[in-house]
């Protein structure tokens, strides 16, 4: 019960601030959005799908996967969306990971551009022809699209709560069966990372020194871990998207944001 309290505490402190405005925001500013010729996600990936990019850039994991759900997209289309709809928020990275936990802004920044170029990699990564063109809003918002921006967010980040809680909890229970010495050890901070992110993230920062916690915190967020594949999946499975296709996109989206992030530590850091 108090891993579970522990779990609740983390999300609400951490992930509640940096989520729940931005996806209500992000989610009106779709519906503003012009109709517009030109799309930045066809040039890069071959898909025009601007507003699920932006949705999961602003907003991070799991809005980035409800973004594709919602989309007209079929099942090949949006598997493909997942290679590039699928990132950790901003405001988590720089104000949870960055200004708690590291606390140099050289490695804040390292990490904002890791897991931006890893995003755009992994998604011309799995680039195919011919190109695919999903309808746009018109630019309207009616009084009550702002009414289900409030609901779908508030139903979403309580989701991930109640996730990241069970996790959290799974993991303390998991770390009670190591020897103590092995508890806070470096290899168990990545593995629980494995497990839940934020749990993992938060070991990792505690444990090492501020270059090997940007690499390490850089991965995991990329991969997200199962807590976070098992919130973006109860959306991408209503279409009917391979789980293990995501998990493949998550992992060669992971080895990008390490790659990105150890040469860039090294020349920074």
């Amino acid at each position: 019960m108090q891993s579970f309290f522990d779990g609740l505490t983390v999300w609400a402190y951490n992930v509640l601030p940096a989520l729940f405005p931005f996806a209500v925001l992000s989610s009106v500013a779709i519906k503003l959005k012009p109709k517009t010729r030109f799309s930045l996600t066809k040039r890069l990936f071959g898909i025009s799908c601007d507003g699920a990019w932006t949705v999961s850039l602003l907003c991070g994991y799991p809005l980035g996967a409800k973004a594709v759900s919602d989309s007209s997209a079929d099942v090949a289309t949006a598997t493909r969306m997942c290679a590039f709809c699928s990132t950790a928020g901003p405001i988590f990275i720089v104000a949870t990971v960055g200004a708690k936990l590291l606390q140099n802004a050289v490695a804040t920044a390292i990490l904002l551009v890791s897991q931006l170029f890893a995003c755009i990699a992994n998604g011309m990564l799995y680039r195919k022809k011919p190109s695919v063109t999903l309808p746009e809003n018109n630019g309207v918002l009616r009084p009550a699209d702002f009414g289900t921006a409030v609901t779908d967010s508030a139903l979403s980040v309580i989701s991930v709560g109640g996730l990241i809680a069970l996790f959290y909890m799974l993991a303390d229970m998991i770390k009670t069966f190591l020897p103590v010495g092995a508890q806070n050890s470096l290899a168990v901070g990545f593995a629980v990372g494995l497990l839940e992110m934020t749990n993992g993230i938060f070991s990792i920062c505690k444990i090492a020194d501020v270059t090997t916690a940007t690499v390490l915190c850089s991965t995991l967020l990329a991969l997200g871990g199962m807590c976070v594949f098992f919130q973006c999946y109860s959306y991408l499975g209503k279409k009917l998207v391979s789980a293990v296709d995501v998990v493949k996109m998550k992992f060669t989206q992971a080895a990008f944001a390490t790659i990105i992030s150890f040469v860039l530590v090294k020349i920074f850091l």
